[in-house]
């Protein structure tokens, strides 16, 4: 095991990349997957401490691949290796690499991101102030690492063999990568709705989004509490659950004491619906 060179819950993406480049080395393994590693850390932002993303930000990144065609399975393995190296390591408590997994075919990446006239969904997330602050504070990183990639590019290009420039390729790829990310994060926080803290949509008769829900497990008796959020502020750790998500959908425009049956990789989840709202 690699000793961290600051705490480790303070890591940055790129300092925890370099650990693992040196653990990989010292195992002399092979490293044909750090390209892949490499991008995924631009589209996350290297100067990002790693105990601050989550489980949703690593979703987000394997839909992008997924729109890349029949390897994009191929492109996320070496970083699922990377994500298991963190979590190995105590760098983060919950383990990120069930998160990445891409779309099965281009068709259904592309679903999700239109409505059937090809138009993008104009009504817009619904985020928590944290969570609208999150996602700007997200952006104002990648404008940074922005000026960054062109100091690069700038760098490799004094290197007149362009044909054999890896350097000048991956920070081209990586240009582009921050470049999709901003145009994305720009995107969904202008459409994005606040919902307040303490206003009337914290409370509902029915399931919405924004709402807390607490569940009976009618197998258990044990009571869970979710609340649903935005697929950009989901974090099961913290028991914020995608409106997307399985258990999400099905809880969705439900009211207290209904009885909801919802089907899981796991198997079946049967709950019946206790309290909503605070």
């Amino acid at each position: 095991m690699v000793t961290p060179l600051v705490t480790p819950c303070e890591l940055s993406f790129s300092e925890a990349l370099s650990q693992y480049v040196t653990v990989k080395k010292n195992g002399k393994k092979s490293m044909d997957g750090y390209p892949e590693i490499g991008k995924f850390v631009a589209w996350i932002g290297r100067e990002r401490l790693i105990k601050d993303v989550i489980p949703s930000e690593v979703a987000d990144y394997a839909q992008y691949v997924g729109l890349g065609g029949s390897d994009s399975a191929l492109r996320v393995a070496p970083v699922k290796v990377f994500l298991s190296f963190l979590k190995d390591q105590g760098w983060i408590e919950t383990s990120l690499a069930p998160h990445l997994r891409v779309p099965r075919t281009r068709k259904t990446a592309s679903s999700g991101q239109s409505s059937s006239n090809g138009k993008k969904n104009a009504t817009g997330a619904q985020l928590s102030q944290a969570g609208f602050e999150r996602l700007q504070s997200q952006l104002e990183e990648l404008k940074g690492e922005r000026v960054k990639v062109v100091e690069d590019i700038k760098r490799a290009m004094e290197d007149k063999d362009f044909k054999e420039n890896s350097p000048l390729d991956a920070a081209k790829e990586r240009q582009g990568l921050i470049e999709s990310r901003i145009r994305e994060l720009e995107s969904g926080l202008s459409t994005a709705e606040i919902i307040a803290a303490g206003s009337k949509n914290t409370r509902h008769v029915r399931v919405v989004v924004g709402t807390k829900v607490t569940l009976k497990d009618t197998s258990s008796g044990r009571n869970v509490n979710y609340t649903l959020v935005d697929v950009r502020e989901a974090d099961v750790s913290s028991g914020k659950i995608s409106t997307a998500s399985p258990v999400g959908q099905a809880l969705l425009d439900r009211t207290v004491g209904e009885a909801v049956t919802i089907n899981v990789p796991k198997g079946m989840l049967h709950y019946t619906i206790e309290k909503i709202g605070t």
